[in-house]
């Protein structure tokens, strides 16, 4: 198994010393099977840059390791907020008439600017498809260089402002990628980065939000260092609030000179206790699961299953104490997610066993209400119900002991 080992930080480029969070040798969260055995797994090593606070992985796995093996791998992003951010390009450049996205999740931001008179082009999706393998966002993060986008240049020219909305994070060398964005910029353009911002998941302890397909756990401070590192001045640094995770977008032009270093940060506390909490959390939250689950380990259901719900179960090493591993995309039915002993099956076999005491969601807040109203039979014969997420009131790692 190849995978690219961390010579120094991925932002600053110094080397790291401080102790790693080690989560051990993981299965690729996207690789369902038809069988429960034999996920690609890789090895998960979460460190903290202790000059420039950059929380990232020490060792990227290689793109062609996160190639998904089914064609239905998708994932959405937040919109809500992207009104408000088209309000804010506009009047940082009401000129502009040009527009170019870069990713797989463009599409509602290009439309909101071609509703407002700008010409939009959206970045194809450049990498062939092997046998069984269907390119998604390992592909995108890849054509994120100098190559590939002075090839898009020549063919297209340049673009008055140029978006991209969750990708740096995958990106295993963001200031090269950031840099290489200034081919596709006309002078004076602006270049829009949309990343999660980590800072309530590592303060709340949610272990779940770690992937092998980030290699960059971004904070407000740590984009604007790496905006700075790459060659440009930082227009707006915008904060829209999430629940989990708040969207962090800076607003950025090239500068005409460069741009002074930033003084070190030491350690990051924050990580700190991310990373030492983690082990006497496992622990407990292991006891506490297998006493729910029975000696027969069919009492745990775990309802939506997407990469959250994989982290957690094999991370914690709860995997193998679900009984039920529940979805209702049809495209996942009968499918193992990785790691698990059980296939994923729809609410409907949720509701007809009667062994489940307890349900574990792991789905974004604002639709659980749905998720149980869906299953209210369930709440009526006493099955009691938590969230994945450690920042929600009644989530299952709350009172470990």
């Amino acid at each position: 198994m190849s995978t690219r080992p961390l010579s120094g930080c991925r932002l600053c480029g110094q080397q790291i010393s401080t102790p790693a969070l080690p989560l051990g040798a993981l299965p690729v969260c996207n690789r369902f099977a038809r069988e429960s055995a034999g996920a690609l797994r890789i090895p998960l090593d979460i460190v903290a840059c202790e000059t420039c606070q950059l929380v990232q992985l020490r060792e990227a796995p290689q793109p062609e390791q996160l190639t998904p093996e089914v064609p239905w791998i998708r994932y959405r992003e937040p919109e809500g907020h992207l009104d408000a951010l088209t309000g804010e390009l506009l009047s940082l450049r009401p000129q502009a008439s040009t527009v170019l996205g870069t990713g797989p999740f463009e599409a509602p931001l290009l439309g909101r600017l071609q509703a407002r008179g700008l010409a939009t082009t959206a970045l194809a999706l450049d990498g062939a498809s092997a046998p069984g393998r269907y390119p998604y966002l390992e592909t995108w993060q890849a054509n994120l260089n100098a190559e590939r986008l002075a090839a898009e240049a020549a063919r297209q020219g340049t673009f008055d402002i140029v978006s991209c909305r969750y990708i740096l994070e995958h990106a295993p060398e963001p200031v090269q990628a950031l840099k290489s964005f200034k081919h596709v910029l006309n002078p004076g353009a602006l270049l829009v980065i949309e990343v999660p911002d980590s800072s309530k998941f590592l303060a709340a302890g949610d272990y779940c939000f770690l992937w092998e397909e980030h290699s960059c756990y971004f904070v407000a401070e740590t984009l604007q260092r790496a905006a700075e590192l790459s060659g440009y001045r930082v227009l707006a640094l915008l904060r829209y609030p999430g629940t989990l995770e708040d969207a962090l977008v800076a607003v950025l032009t090239p500068a005409d000179a460069d741009v002074p270093k930033g003084a070190p940060l030491g350690s990051s506390t924050l990580f700190q206790a991310y990373r030492d909490n983690f082990a006497p959390t496992r622990a407990q939250l292991r006891a506490k699961l297998t006493a729910l689950a029975g000696p027969d380990r069919d009492r745990i259901a775990l309802f939506g299953i997407g990469h959250h719900a994989i982290m957690f179960a094999n991370a914690f090493g709860v995997a193998d104490l679900f009984a039920l591993a529940v979805d209702d995309d049809a495209d996942k039915a009968g499918f193992f997610p990785p790691g698990f002993r059980v296939p994923v099956v729809g609410s409907e076999r949720l509701l007809a066993d009667e062994r489940i005491t307890t349900c574990l969601f792991a789905v974004a807040p604002h639709i659980e209400g749905k998720v149980r109203e869906k299953l209210a039979p369930l709440a009526a014969r006493g099955v009691a119900f938590h969230s994945i997420y450690a920042a929600l009131d009644n989530a299952i790692t709350k009172d470990l002991a």
